[in-house]
């Protein structure tokens, strides 16, 4: 019944969220040729104004070092016609809002809570511009310019960044530039090789992704099984990885663990990140069980058989423990000592005390059968 109960409401999301997804560009096609802003108001209620930042659950990227929260007219229709957007950053320690650009607006980026490193590269000639962004600071990042806002601290802090466009895109370099196709990426990384190019790509984190390795030691962070890499550039025949290479296809959507030292005398806290892409969709994902030739993999066999082996190996360590369990509590029957306290002797009950003598030396001298053994034993 749970099972059908969850696949319901799977189904139910699913539906609310492709009616969410047609409705809003619908509006957003009716605001657009609407003939004025007197017009385009008629049609939105008074709570299509106002976008919950911390609620969302559109324009959302995360990744293994935080998240942001993107409001645009994709996701607003209330910005159609208002020329602007913004972007909210939840960057924990060391999290980095890694490289990318803005094709449409140039960004004005304000720290709320912590400081930030900021950095961006405007064109071909431009030299590259670095600062600090103190709390209640605000840095610029011209439209169009490679840039990255990045969190040198181990306490989580919050940015906003506004742009000068409904739509102001995102592109993120590293994603796009691996996301072409690998023999022009290889020569244009100098001729490095189409299978390193193939490898470097499916290695490329999510955004908001882990920072310097320099951070990650002095906040006592470590990630023990990589970071999340399904926002990778989809392949097609024109961007096709090379024939014989068996890594992985599309993007890899497995879950992550952080772990993140809290400070001295502190424990660790672990962050399971879940499944998304394929896995989230309800898709098989089956790429790491199969090679490219859809072939058992090698590793995922020899974990299958040490897996199974472990298995066993409790089996039997479980089955030895309820053994001697059982021959304990045969022995404890069959002993005069049975139960504790003198409220579980039969009424009348006359016992002889017995010399210590004839008690073993685990069990000291007892005045009745029901008494407690003494705090000795």
């Amino acid at each position: 019944m749970k099972l059908l109960t969850s696949f319901t409401t799977t189904i139910v999301l699913a539906f609310s969220s492709t009616a969410y997804a047609l409705s809003t560009a619908e509006t957003v096609a009716n605001l657009r040729v609407a003939q004025s802003q007197v017009d385009r108001i008629k049609q939105l209620p008074d709570d299509a104004y106002v976008f919950d930042f911390l609620n969302s659950h559109t324009g959302v990227s995360t990744g293994g070092g935080g998240h942001t929260v993107a409001a645009s007219s994709e996701n607003m229709p209330a910005l159609v016609g208002n020329g602007m957007a913004m972007t909210i950053g939840f960057l924990g320690p060391c999290g980095m809002n890694t490289p990318h650009t803005h094709p449409r607006a140039t960004e004005f980026n304000f720290a709320v809570n912590g400081s930030f490193k900021g950095g961006f590269l405007a064109e071909n000639g431009a030299r590259f511009v670095m600062h600090d962004i103190p709390p209640g600071s605000a840095a610029v990042f011209p439209q169009g310019s490679i840039h990255f806002e990045y969190n040198d601290s181990c306490e989580d802090m919050l940015f906003v960044a506004a742009f000068n466009h409904e739509d102001p895109g995102v592109l993120q370099v590293a994603q796009r530039f691996y996301g072409l196709p690998p023999n022009v990426v290889a020569a244009a990384m100098g001729g490095i090789g189409v299978e390193e190019v193939a490898g470097l790509e499916h290695k490329i984190p999510n955004n908001v992704a882990l920072g310097t390795q320099e951070c990650l030691q002095r906040c006592g962070i470590r990630s023990a099984d990589g970071q999340p890499t399904d926002q990778r550039q989809p392949r097609v025949s024109a961007n096709a990885l090379p024939v014989g290479y068996s890594g992985p296809s599309v993007a890899a959507a497995a879950p992550t663990t952080v772990t993140r030292s809290l400070g001295l005398g502190s424990t660790a806290v672990v962050e399971q990140l879940g499944f998304e892409g394929k896995v989230a969709s309800g898709a098989v994902a089956s790429d790491a069980a199969t090679d490219r030739n859809n072939k058992p993999n090698a590793v995922t066999i020899a974990l299958i058989v040490v897996v199974s082996v472990l298995a066993a190996g409790y089996i039997v360590i479980a089955a030895l423990y309820f053994r001697s369990k059982h021959l304990q509590s045969s022995r404890a029957i069959s002993s005069k000592y049975v139960k504790t306290g003198s409220t579980y002797a039969p009424e009348g009950m006359a016992v002889e005390k017995q010399p210590y003598e004839s008690f073993s030396p685990s069990r000291r001298s007892f005045t009745t059968p029901y008494d407690p053994p003494s705090s000795g034993q």
